[in-house]
């Protein structure tokens, strides 16, 4: 039985769907208050009983006051998660383009040559879709370029998720170091590989029709480890492309300023 990569994508699609979805639903949250606001306008000469209700007002305003700020710093970090998803800050407009081209074609691509040069087994998603006994030249871009869509939308979810498409991510000019960089770039690779782990377990599912684990059966246990030797090549390739690809776009900041 093979991996179908397009229920892969799909699963991973749809996360960033429920991403948008719930981030849209947070425009209308509905924030109670925290309490009651007291306003009293003191008049001149109005007598001793003028300052007991201002001191009165002014404790309950007190009071409510670190509430209020609590529940708005609550609200203010929600929004800041949900903010690198619907609304991210993008410094450079071609930058998640070209993420997307190398997860999607460099990385696969290296790991078909490296399949070629070893001689090893082809991985399941890179059998043609028809069943022919002399497979045409070019039969294997398709499903190569269904598996990388996959692995590109789990990088482009973990780069939103690391913050990576901001300057600070990928600008080393003025002596500022790669630090941040290789930290944002690590960031995103943990958030994608969540998102691929999680694909390929739903894919495993639909294929089965339900949970499975090793020890069930011969073949569940053959099919199983064919996946995690998949994922783990996945992880490999694609995390040393894209992390060089990378330190490579932050050294062309570095570059600018000797040139300069």
């Amino acid at each position: 039985m093979m991996v179908s990569s397009a229920a892969m994508f799909r699963s991973t699609y749809s996360l960033l769907c429920l991403a948008l979805f719930v981030g849209s639903c947070s425009a209308f949250a509905f924030r109670p208050t925290h309490g009651p606001t007291c306003n009293v306008k003191v008049l001149p000469g109005a007598g001793p009983h003028s300052s007991s209700a201002s001191s009165s007002s002014t404790s309950l305003s007190m009071s409510s006051n670190p509430d209020n700020n609590n529940g708005d710093d609550e609200d203010d970090g929600s929004n800041n998660v949900l903010s690198r998803f619907v609304a991210p800050r993008i410094d450079d407009i071609g930058l998640p383009i070209a993420d997307a081209m190398v997860a999607q074609v460099v990385a696969p691509s290296f790991q078909i040559l490296a399949i070629s040069l070893t001689r090893t087994p082809i991985p399941t998603w890179l059998r043609p879709g028809t069943d022919i006994l002399f497979p045409t030249r070019g039969s294997l871009l398709a499903p190569t370029l269904i598996h990388g869509a996959g692995l590109a939308t789990c990088w482009v979810l973990g780069a939103l998720a690391a913050r990576a498409f901001e300057s600070e991510a990928f600008d080393v000019s003025g002596g500022k170091g790669y630090g941040e960089p290789i930290a944002r770039t690590l960031k995103a690779g943990a958030f994608a590989t969540g998102c691929l782990i999680l694909a390929t377990q739903i894919d495993l599912q639909n294929e089965f029709g339900g949970y499975v684990q090793l020890g069930y059966s011969d073949g569940t246990d053959v099919r199983i480890a064919q996946a995690l030797d998949e994922v783990l090549k996945d992880i490999v390739f694609e995390a040393s492309t894209l992390f060089g690809w990378r330190m490579y776009r932050s050294s062309l900041t570095s570059q600018r300023d000797e040139a300069e």
